[in-house]
């Protein structure tokens, strides 16, 4: 029975150690491949542990069901084959150890290939950390020892622009539903140009006053023709009535600097809400 206690709490401390010092940071959250297919990210380990690191990639991008709700797409090989990069690009050093505390950056390497009709190219960045496991594990007095282990993947974008790059966005039919203390909006938007619309959306509700009733704001990265629904939260008591909603769609996001982001005009959509 102390047997089994030691190893249930074993298996409990080491859970929340791991969890807790695993994690690393990166920085940028988005990359940006240069026009001599270089690009670079940084990966800094926060904690007191050595973490064993590896770099991959995946073709992958965030798309929508049915109902507008973002679920990203990894199974896609026929995007995968127009737009991927994936297999052109390489980290350096792709695995390597990095110390408590210290920094390491990962040169990333695009091959060129002058077949490419213009446009933005992209893949996703898989980063994987796992704490360093240590030569000798010790053994506890009752001779029962245990290690837990995790391991943790983050993921970000990497785009590369290819001549003359251009985005934009049609926004279609607009569907509204109210449910408890909720505005879901759905539009149905086609995407334009050669590249992703990557920015933010701003929706807005308004009575017949002009008198501004919510707002929500987030960002947006639309690949292709979809779906994405924005939920706002309405204030408690909204009168029942009429109310104008307004989608606003810009290239533009405060974790992404503008020059990197392919501009294209704000983008506006209007329609009448009927609130219960």
């Amino acid at each position: 029975m102390k047997k089994f206690l030691l190893v249930v709490l074993s298996l409990v401390i080491l859970t929340k150690t791991d969890l807790v010092f695993a994690q690393i940071s990166i920085a940028p959250t988005t990359i940006f491949i240069d026009q001599n297919g270089i690009g670079s990210v940084f990966i800094t380990n926060p904690s007191d542990i050595p973490q064993e690191i590896n770099v991959s990639f995946l073709f992958g991008y965030p798309g929508n069901d049915e109902l507008g709700n973002l679920t990203m797409m990894y199974s896609d090989s026929v995007r995968a084959k127009q737009y991927g990069i994936d297999e052109r690009i390489r980290a350096f050093p792709r695995t390597f150890i990095l110390a408590p505390q210290q920094q390491q950056t990962v040169r990333l390497q695009v091959r060129p290939d002058r077949t490419l009709a213009a446009g933005t190219y992209f893949t996703r960045v898989k980063v994987t950390s796992n704490a360093q496991t240590a030569d000798v594990e010790e053994t506890t007095q009752e001779g029962v020892s245990t290690r837990v282990n995790f391991k943790f993947d983050q993921v970000i974008a990497a785009f590369q622009k290819v001549g003359a790059v251009t985005t934009g966005l049609k926004i279609d039919e607009i569907e509204v539903a109210q449910s408890a203390g909720l505005l879901r909006v759905v539009p149905s938007f086609e995407t334009l140009g050669n590249s992703p619309f990557i920015g933010s959306v701003t929706a807005t509700l308004k009575n017949t006053k002009g008198e501004t009733i919510a707002e929500q704001g987030q960002t947006v990265a639309l690949y292709f023709s979809g779906k994405r629904a924005i939920e706002m939260k309405l204030p408690e008591n909204v009168p029942s009535g009429e109310y104008s909603l307004s989608l606003v769609y810009e290239t533009k996001r405060s974790d992404i600097p503008s020059g990197d982001l392919v501009q294209a005009q704000p983008v506006t959509s209007t329609t009448s809400v009927q609130l219960n």
